[in-house]
């Protein structure tokens, strides 16, 4: 019977609700975008239960439905700046803004300051610095704005200021932002922002018992102003807000009327996201006890959910729709369909609100003899969705422990019994009693069921002493009296069993009340599911008739066969013509791919002999670089004959020659054979220089090359300057083979190159003085500088430092 409800419930829903995709929200207007954008965050913060802020709920779903925050954030004077020009406002890249900000003067100034302060005000979660900066840059907008006689940018900060006073929890200074904005509207008559105003206070001041009513009687005089002004968009947004408010006093009609108000107002303006409202109106039917009312509330805000394809709470609507049925035995099944859907949307977007339905649905498996599958799916949730509350771990825990009782595993079962009832010590929140006397209760009658009477009566007494229990919960109450009722009876306490025995036919008596009321309930939806049955019946006899007006067309057809078979054969006759067509295609086709196969032939031969020419470039760079050693060598077999400068000339050369060579020794190593890595060649050349002037233990080098490759028409000048630089500090910096240090820096900034080669000797001045080859050296470095249009420097403090600086030229790179 369960089994057939739910399938019928379904069967009913779809045929009465034919399934239709609405726009979405990118395709609303502004005033609709932005309706979307509070409706969805304000529900979002609410299944929270306020531990996400209203700001980081606003990015979620901003970005949950593709959507800008601007029309949120420029509430009020959108109209007043362009939206093009500010996409920073979703990319969060302020700093160049505030660069912007500097050139503005006059009202653009004023208006890039509310800008920038509105967005710090709406900045996520409750940063200081977010705080500090909404408060500097409205502060000066203000200041400016009166002093520019621009009443309504003055007023659109002090609006914006309130806000941000809000969000630090400074209550009295965001009240007073308010009372001073309404008392200047109502001078001037603005009204619009005046309810903008009354609006910001109701939902924006911190939810305390102390602010509550002033929430609520914000919101209703911004919504009186709303109705005035006709914005039916804010209207819903205020009503809706109001719903909520008086929902959490537990003013159960007066969350009706608002909610009911603002869905009567969506349906007028066309605005298909009805969803939140009829989930709202969903759970004050729950509350009510007026459950098929609340199904049906339900299943709308479903239906609306996924033809709108706005998931943001539809796993949330799917519980919801369970909850209002879960327990009563009748219809089980169809809960269970409802919690599965809620498990599988919730773990689909890793929601950690997915164990309440998890919990419920476990239950249903356990009752079905799945206690296996339960507690595996209950695990693996564990594993992939960590709890993010204390009660969520021990509803998990629970529910483990449940299955693994049924399937006879008592030590496990034990286990995440006990780890259950260990958390309520850290649980804080005002429902811990409940929680901990259910907790205790499901551990007393486990140790019951397994014959462990005194663990059993324990727990049982403990859960008792909880003084809530009593008045509260009666269900609780009246089971642990029952068992104990059966311990003391086993044990031979019999005075204290009758006083149990007492104790449980006195709220025996109300559960019988409370389960005649569920049973009327259930009865009712049964006569309701019965008239669908007489309905689906008769929807069965008009579609008889339709059949046999079905047979009257049929003869209709036979008519019409005649007149088929000629326009077959003009048919035919046509795709006799079009096939003559298709073979001359064809042949045009097999001309082509023809011509396709010697253009790819063509393009193979030219890949073949551009990869040849790129091996004979490798061999004339190694032929380049074996001739090079060759005159090395030959200078080398001249120095034995030669003395003093002249000698020192041929060494001279055997080095810059040997940089040279180095550099086409690279190239035809390199893939590209056309740059240089001089990360890889500066220290190999150094190294050269240091071995062939025997410094190793006399003087250390330290390098700091950043990975840079550079063309030959740069490589080779560098080489050579290096060559200058180094070869004259081996020489002359460390007279007496003075200990020292040479460094060589190179790196790159944007398209800037810097190259630093520094001593520690005794300076290029003392050491230079009277050489001719100094000044041939010095000649040398600026020439080569020139080569590469650098600018070079030499200075003497603490030694010699060189430095060129030079930009690269992409015309002769590229034709390197």
């Amino acid at each position: 019977m369960a089994n057939k409800f739910m399938l019928l419930n379904l069967l009913v829903y779809f045929i009465i609700y034919p399934v239709t995709i609405y726009a979405q929200t990118s395709r609303l207007s502004s005033e609709k975008q932005q309706l979307w954008l509070q409706l969805s965050l304000n529900f979002y913060t609410v299944v929270k239960e306020g531990q996400v802020d209203q700001d980081s709920s606003l990015v979620l779903v901003s970005r949950k439905g593709r959507l800008s925050r601007w029309t949120v954030i420029t509430d009020g004077f959108s109209d007043d700046i362009a939206k093009e020009d500010n996409k920073w406002i979703d990319t969060r890249q302020t700093r160049q803004v505030v660069k912007i900000l500097g050139t503005l003067h006059g009202i653009d100034h004023v208006k890039l300051l509310v800008l920038l302060g509105s967005y710090y005000a709406f900045q996520p979660g409750y940063s200081q610095n977010d705080r500090d900066s909404a408060q500097y840059f409205l502060s000066k907008a203000k200041q400016e704005s009166e002093a520019l006689h621009s009443a309504f940018w003055s007023n659109q900060s002090l609006c914006l200021l309130g806000k941000n006073y809000f969000k630090g929890n400074q209550v009295e200074k965001g009240t007073k932002c308010f009372t001073d904005l309404i008392n200047i509207c109502q001078r001037a008559n603005d009204k619009v922002t005046e309810a903008k105003a009354w609006d910001y206070q109701g939902t924006y001041c911190p939810p305390l018992p102390a602010t509550i009513m002033l929430k609520i009687n914000s919101l209703a005089k911004a919504n009186i102003l709303y109705q005035q002004l006709n914005k039916p968009a804010k209207q819903v947004n205020t009503l809706t807000n109001l719903a909520y408010l008086a929902f959490v006093l537990k003013d159960i009609k007066g969350a009706e009327v608002n909610a009911l108000k603002a869905l009567q107002l969506e349906n007028a303006m066309a605005f298909p996201y009805t969803h939140y409202n009829y989930d709202l109106l969903s759970l004050i039917c729950k509350v009510n006890g007026n459950d098929d009312r609340g199904t049906n509330y339900g299943l709308k805000a479903v239906r609306a959910s996924q033809e709108t394809k706005d998931s943001i709470g539809l796993g949330y609507f799917y519980a919801r729709v369970a909850d209002l049925h879960y327990g009563n035995k009748t219809i089980s099944a169809f809960a269970s369909y409802w919690f599965k859907k809620a498990v599988e949307e919730l773990s689909k977007n890793g929601d950690p609100a997915i164990y309440r339905a998890l919990f419920n649905y476990t239950s249903y498996l356990n009752e079905s003899g799945k206690s296996r599958e339960a507690i595996l799916l209950l695990s693996n949730t564990l594993k992939t969705i960590p709890p993010a509350s204390l009660v969520d771990k021990q509803m998990a825990y629970l529910s483990i422990a449940a299955n693994y009782k049924d399937i006879n595993n008592y030590r496990q079962a034990e286990k995440y019994f006990l780890m259950a009832d260990h958390l309520s010590d850290q649980d804080k929140l005002i429902t811990k009693d409940f929680r901990s006397a259910q907790i205790k209760l499901k551990i007393g009658t486990f140790y019951f069921e397994i014959k462990q009477y005194d663990k059993a009566k324990s727990y049982l007494q403990n859960s008792l002493a909880i003084p809530v229990i009593k008045m509260n919960e009666p269900i609780t109450f009246s089971a642990a009296n029952w068992m104990l009722f059966k311990i003391d009876s086993l044990q031979g306490n019999y005075e204290s069993a009758a006083k149990h025995l007492l104790q449980y036919v006195t709220y025996y008596k109300k559960l019988v009340e409370l389960n005649d009321a569920k049973n009327i309930a259930g009865m009712k939806i049964q006569l309701e599911m019965t008239q669908k049955e007489k309905d689906l019946q008769i929807l069965r006899a008009k579609n008889a008739l339709q059949n046999q007006q079905a047979d009257n067309v049929r003869k209709l057809i036979y008519i019409g066969v005649a007149l088929t078979f000629l326009i077959i054969g003009m048919i035919y006759y046509r795709y006799y013509i079009n096939r003559k067509n298709n073979e001359k295609l064809q042949a045009q086709k097999d001309e082509i791919d023809h011509k396709n196969h010697l253009l790819e032939s063509l393009l193979h031969d030219k890949d073949v002999l551009l990869l040849s020419k790129e091996w004979l470039l490798k061999e004339v760079h190694h032929r380049v670089k074996n001739n090079l050693h060759t005159v090395i060598c030959l200078l080398e077999s001249q120095a034995a004959y030669l003395e003093n400068d002249a000698l020192k000339a041929i060494e001279n050369s055997q080095n810059r020659i040997y940089a040279m060579s180095l550099i086409h020794q690279k190239l035809y190593q390199s893939e590209d054979i056309k740059t240089i890595d001089m990360s890889v060649y500066i220290p190999e050349f150094v190294s050269y220089l240091n071995d062939s002037f025997g410094t190793t233990s006399q003087i250390r080098f330290e390098l700091d090359i950043q990975p840079l490759r550079l063309a030959v028409s740069y490589a080779v000048p560098l080489s050579l300057i290096i060559n200058e630089a180094v070869t004259n500090s081996i020489k002359y910096a460390f007279p007496g083979k003075k200990w020292g240090a040479i460094s060589i820096t190179m790196y790159q900034i944007n398209e800037q190159v810097e190259l630093i080669i520094a001593d520690n000797g005794i300076g290029i001045n003392a050491h230079k003085s009277g050489s001719h080859s100094g000044a041939l050296g010095l000649k040398l470095l600026r020439g080569l500088s020139e080569d590469i249009k650098a600018e070079i420097s030499i200075e003497n403090v603490n030694g010699t430092t060189i430095t060129l600086k030079f930009k690269i030229d992409e015309m002769i790179y590229a034709m390197a």
